[in-house]
């Protein structure tokens, strides 16, 4: 154990004095260390020391590389916005240089720390006064292992929400649940509501650039009010970009791209999310008859224990009354045995409808809020695509008529144009270059944010399909868990009740029953649960 602990501060030594104290970007370090292994910038014990020295080197070198060859790319970028390309859009694809995300607290722990796993937990919830009359709901945020623990009410994930989404309008910000005209207090309604933050934030955590943001580690850590207050002031003050120079990104470029396979995609998409939108809302309701069926089972299950329990007081009380033995004594332990049986299945009912709550019904009905906001996004996409076309063609036909005039002096003509007026009036394509340069630059505008918005739509569903595979992955084990632990229960009861039949009968079957076992089930059944069956 002492061996690995120094092998990890080795490699930990490593990193800070290689990247972090190197100055290097250590957001597009993990983003480089993800590329190369899954979950490599989180667990540092997946790298030997050997690897992680040549990873570093290489990232280093292509670092490098980028700084020397910047002036180069900026000059070709300038290049291709003075010319405006706008007519060819089956075939479309450029690079240009945006924002870095700069560091937080949160981003430097997760690179400091990189053999630890960092959680975002939500687990309680408490009423608070607001004035004299109102009061409001606060949610306890936990950040593990770093630490941190805040308290925050629905209305400031509201705030942190709208201004990822002005920040970030080319991908697709996690939803949170709506706001209720009506405040509800009531236990299952906010358990479901703070399950469905803790989500929220999990994928915000998850997800390459959301987590980058300095309001998102603000919010995870400041416990002060004011000071957040200050904070979400001084966000919604600013604007979000309207081009995709002044966008942030983890690599520092943003992708433009306009092709036909993109176009097929996205038609392909947005039936693919309204169909499966459909069938994720009919999964959702037939989970939730299956929790009323199983209320209804457990409720009748309960019905039956007391009949048992009854017969046992009836049969006690004869007993009593006529002083009589033998097997009237035999079947009050029958009706005590089975009262003891069914009283377990109902646990096991409990149980399996807590089970399709929170990992079938709630999940579910999360994915599908999910879906809706994945295809308003595409909407989204598709209104700015729209918007595109519609003022290039309104541009266009403006230079057409313009043209067919045949009166340069109402062309708009900047001064610096390479071209003869007498060239432009025998050559439309290049006439319609340098025509109305005010109105041609805000077709270019718009077609850039909607290249950049069209490029990163598979990239940010796919990223939240990513994080629905691993909530999938993390529920359903938990779920197969307490299934197991339930069934070997049940078994448990089971084989206490046929012992005690087998024994009536002069059976040594019953004898069997190993209680060491049943000791281990018992432990483990509580410490999943919390609760020991009667």
């Amino acid at each position: 154990m002492q061996d690995i602990e120094q092998e990890r501060q080795r490699k930990q030594d490593l990193l800070i004095s290689q990247i972090v104290d190197a100055g290097y970007d250590t957001i597009a370090f993990q983003v480089y260390c993800e590329q190369i292994k899954q979950n490599g910038s989180q667990d540092i014990d997946l790298w030997t020391f050997e690897e992680l020295q040549k990873t570093i080197q290489d990232f280093i070198k292509k670092e490098d590389q980028k700084e020397v060859e910047k002036p180069s790319i900026q000059q070709n970028t300038n290049t291709q916005f003075q010319i405006q390309k706008i007519q060819d859009d089956s075939n479309f694809i450029t690079e240009v240089e945006c924002q870095n995300p700069g560091r937080t607290k949160l981003t430097d722990y997760i690179m400091e720390n990189t053999h630890k796993q960092v959680e975002i937990i939500m687990s309680e919830y408490i009423s608070k006064s607001d004035g004299i009359i109102s009061s409001y709901i606060s949610f306890k945020i936990e950040t593990k292992p770093i630490g941190w623990v805040v308290n925050r009410r629905f209305t400031d994930f509201l705030k942190l929400r709208d201004i990822l989404v002005m920040t970030y309008p080319c991908h697709l910000v996690p939803p949170i649940p709506g706001k209720k005209l009506k405040q509800q207090t009531g236990a299952a309604y906010l358990e479901k509501r703070m399950r469905i933050m803790e989500l929220f934030l999990q994928n915000c955590l998850y997800h390459p650039l959301f987590k980058t943001h300095p309001l998102f580690s603000d919010f995870l850590e400041i416990n002060d009010d004011a000071k957040l207050k200050e904070k979400f002031n001084q966000y919604e003050r600013q604007k979000g970009p309207s081009k995709p120079q002044e966008y942030t990104m983890i690599n520092g470029s943003c992708v433009l791209e306009i092709s036909n396979e993109l176009q097929n995609y996205s038609n392909s998409l947005s039936d693919y999310l309204k169909n499966s939108q459909d069938i994720y809302k009919k999964t959702g309701n037939n989970f939730s008859k299956l929790c009323t069926d199983l209320e209804n089972l457990t409720n009748t299950l309960t019905a039956i224990t007391e009949n048992f329990n009854t017969l046992d007081k009836l049969t006690d009380g004869f007993i009593k009354q006529t002083k009589s033995q033998g097997a009237i004594e035999q079947i009050q332990f029958v009706y005590q045995e089975l009262s003891k049986f069914v009283t377990g299945w109902q646990y096991g009912v409990n149980f399996q409808m807590k089970n399709v709550k929170e990992n079938f019904y709630e999940f579910f009905r999360y994915h599908k809020k999910m879906q809706s906001s994945a295809y308003d996004y595409l909407q989204s996409k598709n209104q700015l695509q729209q918007k595109y076309q519609n003022l290039k063609n309104k541009v266009n036909e403006k230079k057409e008529q313009l043209y067919i005039k045949g009166d340069p002096t109402k062309w708009e003509l900047p001064p610096d144009i390479p071209k003869t007026l007498k060239e432009l009036q025998f050559n439309k394509g290049e006439a319609f270059k340098y025509m109305l340069p005010n109105e041609t630059k805000q077709v270019s505008e718009i077609r850039e944010m909607y290249a950049f918005m069209n490029h990163q739509l598979q990239e940010e569903i796919n990223q939240m399909i990513d994080f629905r595979i691993k909530v999938y992955a993390k529920k359903f084990v938990r779920m197969g868990q307490m299934r197991a632990l339930e069934t070997a229960k049940f078994h448990h009861i089971l084989a206490n009740f046929l012992q005690v039949l087998a024994e009536m009968q002069g059976s040594t079957t019953g004898q069997m029953y190993n209680r060491r076992a049943s000791v281990f089930i018992d432990k483990r059944y509580d410490q999943f649960f919390g609760i020991i069956p009667k």
